[in-house]
């Protein structure tokens, strides 16, 4: 168990943290994975009998409104009724022990960070997030809105053929997350939110810097691109947390175990240390 006493200097050592994680993250808090044995992505694949790229896109909220807003009103509903596992909460408790500065970068859609009290202004939703929506057609409008419905509210309406629309236009709506196939995707809360991240980049340059990348695999790789630049640009030091796809070169380490265990493992050591 060498790994544990180097994860434990380490957070000693840093200054500062960024905490990186894929869907493996909310698996303990009961949300379900997108690709391993019953994932998300795998049952949309079976219920329409077309691939994810032709389901989950834009125009599939033209051309099928009922199962595109059905799909993501149900995830909306998980994610209202869903608490934050213990993980999160080891997590906060390091940054105030080793006095970190911290940055989390999330491909998750759940706003589980900002539920188990993270700063908002420190969070980075890389696919954006469902608790915003935008208008389908975005030459006509271009602003993006928080909803104000629960998920059993659009599920209701759907029942009816009534699907969101935007408050101001009535212009027929989508969610503000970045999809497959995506180009009408509005980048406002996005790109704040980046402009955050490199501030705290630019802040910590020099500094010793400290990625724990959790429960994202090597499919969409938009975590793992975020990893390889603080690794190569920033010399961060890698702690990769994943049941599976956890191989990583040495001096950096990978733990074959999913979120909870291994930051429930980390943490017991620190503390019987």
């Amino acid at each position: 168990m060498q790994y544990l006493e180097t994860v434990k200097n380490w957070l000693e050592e840093s200054e500062a943290l960024v905490i990186s994680t894929g869907a493996g993250m909310g698996i303990d808090a009961g949300l379900a994975d997108y690709r391993g044995n019953g994932g998300q992505w795998g049952q949309v694949e079976t219920e329409t009998g077309q691939s994810i790229f032709e389901t989950v896109n834009p125009q599939a909220f033209i051309e099928n409104p009922t199962f595109s807003w059905g799909f993501f009103a149900q995830r909306i509903k998980e994610y209202e009724n869903v608490q934050p596992h213990e993980g999160f909460d080891i997590l906060k408790e390091w940054i105030t022990k080793y006095h970190l500065d911290y940055f989390v970068l999330t491909s998750n859609i759940d706003r589980m960070f900002q539920k188990a009290g993270f700063e908002e202004e420190r969070i980075r939703e890389l696919h954006g997030t469902l608790e915003y929506f935008q208008a389908l057609d975005i030459e006509k409008e271009q602003e993006v809105w928080k909803n104000e419905q629960s998920g059993d509210e659009i599920l209701e309406n759907i029942k009816k053929g009534i699907f969101p629309v935007s408050p101001k236009t009535g212009l027929q709506a989508r969610p503000n997350v970045y999809m497959f196939r995506d180009f009408t995707y509005i980048n406002t809360i996005s790109k704040k939110q980046e402009e955050r991240f490199q501030a705290f980049l630019q802040k910590n340059k020099g500094k010793k810097l400290l990625v724990f990348e959790i429960g994202s695999g090597p499919h969409v790789q938009t975590v793992r691109i975020k990893t390889r630049m603080l690794k190569t640009e920033y010399g961060a030091k890698i702690v990769r947390i994943n049941p599976k796809d956890y191989a990583i070169k040495e001096p950096h380490i990978g733990i074959a175990k999913g979120a909870l265990e291994a930051l429930k493992e980390i943490n017991v050591y620190i503390k019987q240390s």
